[in-house]
């Protein structure tokens, strides 16, 4: 199983990145909320709630750093264009 402290991890994670993590993996999860609230409270549920819960977080996760990872490299090829025609500008106006 995992430990407490990896589970910690990633719940600190999912906190960072949502609003509402419990709301989330809620929906996600098909669990009730009492049962992931429980999770996020490190109290005692089933081991297979855990596990699914684990893997669920660990999933949406790298699907935030994905998104974050697509926003960075569009965000550079603006940026690059941008820089392009400032430097294009600044030449034709010499």
């Amino acid at each position: 199983m995992y430990l407490q402290s990896e589970i910690k991890t990633v719940l600190l994670k999912m906190e960072k990145l949502y609003d509402s993590p419990i709301t989330v993996l809620t929906k996600t999860s098909n669990l009730s909320r009492p049962t992931v609230s429980k999770f996020f409270n490190n109290q005692a549920i089933k081991p297979s709630s855990v596990e699914t819960l684990y893997e669920l977080c660990l999933d949406l996760i790298e699907d935030k750093e994905k998104k974050r990872q697509s926003s960075l490299k569009r965000e550079q090829g603006l940026f690059k264009e941008s820089q392009r025609e400032q430097k294009t500008s600044t030449t034709y106006s010499l």
